[in-house]
């Protein structure tokens, strides 16, 4: 299916600085909600700019009782509910290539990585989030290959030989400051998912944002039937992230991505 890159207006309190970019690379439609709606939500409004580069349409995923006919309609569906979320959240750009979902380990890594690459170095973010290597708490095989091809990103949009840009003359490049996987508190013993996280070394507090997050989770209405699932892990005051590459953190736990890095 062929990818489509749309723009999505931020919603901004101050003019954005340039120095304050921050890019998601995730693998499904209501990824960028669940794992992280409120930090979106919190660093868009606060004007720093805000990019999604998300891996497949969901076009394998639920439905929830909607009338879909097949996959193909229901990647469409999930595409205008991503666009949708992501507008309510403030990002300024959304990337969807429309890899295979639930594929993502059989496809050409070089290929997927290669998305990831051209997305940060045309963005130029100072921070990276994507899923850590336990692939969230659902563990979905897609979320623990785009971990692995995130870092490797995070890595090779800093190197001119690694997918030169054949438009430019001179090589294209970008160095970001610091990727985070996305972590979470250790699962109550009754949780309906019981996976622990790597360690988190930030904690994002989104208690003003939590009604921008409820909106954007309102617009995968093909998702949810995963109520009780969001109610648990992506409902909370607090949005946990785990720093796993890049310049050291000025304290063992920080409460934003950018302390310490340009004067933050």
């Amino acid at each position: 299916m062929p990818g489509s890159r749309f723009p999505v207006p931020a919603v901004v309190v101050c003019p954005i600085p340039l120095s304050l970019r921050l890019s998601a690379l995730f693998a499904h439609p209501d990824d960028e909600t669940f794992s992280g709606g409120g930090t979106y939500a919190k660093y868009s409004a606060a004007g720093v700019r805000c990019t999604l580069w998300c891996a497949t349409d969901g076009d394998a995923g639920k439905s929830s009782g909607l009338s879909v006919g097949s996959r193909a309609e229901l990647g469409r569906v999930r595409r205008a509910e991503l666009a949708a979320a992501a507008k309510v959240l403030g990002f300024a750009s959304v990337d969807t290539p429309g890899h295979p979902d639930g594929g993502l380990g059989a496809m050409d890594q070089q290929v997927l990585i290669g998305g990831m690459v051209a997305h940060l170095r045309r963005e130029r973010p100072d921070v990276v989030i994507t899923f850590g290597p336990e692939g969230a708490p659902n563990t979905h095989p897609d979320h623990r290959v785009v971990s692995r091809a995130a870092t490797a990103a995070f890595f090779l949009a800093a190197n001119p030989s690694v997918f030169p840009d054949s438009q430019n003359a001179e090589p294209t490049t970008c160095n970001p400051k610091r990727l985070f996987y996305v972590a979470w508190p250790p699962p109550m013993p009754d949780a309906v998912l019981r996976t622990h996280s790597v360690p988190a070394t930030a904690r994002i507090d989104v208690r003003a944002h939590r009604a921008t997050e409820l909106a954007a989770w309102r617009e995968h209405r093909s998702q949810h039937a995963l109520q009780q699932r969001f109610d648990e892990t992506a409902a909370t005051d607090e949005e946990w992230y785990a720093l796993a590459a890049g310049v050291s953190q000025p304290a063992p736990m920080i409460t934003d991505f950018f302390a310490g890095i340009h004067g933050g």
